[in-house]
């Protein structure tokens, strides 16, 4: 099986996962208050040698392309990028709200036995919000079938999107801790893991982690799927709309 590295640095989490799609060999995640460089590279480099292996003996890198935080989405995706063309290998590249979304199914089971959508949905700042849908096939070979495309645009855009599906849903990220006011108006469960306890910031349901990350890959690769790695950007980043706005 293809052994791959996968990089998450959209969010204000840093994370990192080696391993195939049967297992997890290493991961790695931290808070890292946008320094993500200075923590993306040892955590890397601290993987590999605790598994003693060089960058040929991956098969693949797996990075998250967003939609999330610009500067992080830029370190991640040129870090996997120079990995990648050091040892000659694919980039594989995976949307943020993807990952969110099969993440609850990893580490909150049970949250979607009754759910028909899957809503993961990213804080965006700015009064807006990144988020898709994705339909519960309550199968166990593709078990989300994804009905809208990433997007951004104002919580009430989202709410009035929930309300047009009409259909039992369940919402995660960070966007759905943000505006859970909001949102348990229109969904019975706006908050995922809340019944449950969810409460560990490294393995929570509400960032994408590159342990799901690598999953989605893996998963890619053996269909013969490869997803360009180009970022994913929804809207213009921060600095240009403060120019344009001056």
């Amino acid at each position: 099986m293809t052994r791959l590295l996968a990089i998450d640095t959209a969010s204000e989490q840093v994370s990192i996962a080696i391993g195939n799609e049967s297992a997890i060999e290493a991961m790695f995640s931290v808070a890292s208050d946008r320094r993500h460089v200075e923590a993306l590279v040892p955590a890397i480099s601290m993987a590999m040698n605790n598994l003693g292996l060089m960058i040929h003996d991956l098969g693949a890198v797996a990075v998250d392309i967003g939609p999330g935080l610009f500067t992080g989405m830029r370190v991640g995706l040129a870090t996997a990028q120079s990995l990648a063309s050091l040892a000659d290998i694919p980039v594989v590249g995976v949307d943020s709200l993807s990952a969110v979304a099969r993440g609850v199914m990893h580490l909150v089971p049970g949250e979607l036995d009754e759910a028909e959508i899957v809503v993961p949905v990213l804080d965006a700042r700015r009064g807006q919000v990144y988020w898709s849908m994705f339909r519960n096939t309550f199968s166990v070979v593709d078990p989300l079938e994804q009905v809208r495309a990433p997007r951004v645009g104002d919580v009430d855009e989202l709410v009035e999107d929930l309300l047009d599906r009409g259909q039992r849903s369940v919402v995660l990220g960070t966007g759905a801790l943000r505006y859970r006011e909001e949102l348990r108006a229109v969904v019975d469960t706006a908050l995922v893991g809340e019944r449950s306890g969810v409460s560990n910031f490294a393995l929570s349901p509400h960032v994408p982690h590159a342990s799901i990350l690598l999953g989605i890959a893996a998963e890619n690769i053996a269909r013969g799927l490869h997803h360009a790695a180009e970022p994913m950007y929804l809207r213009p980043p921060d600095a240009e709309i403060n120019w344009i706005t001056r």
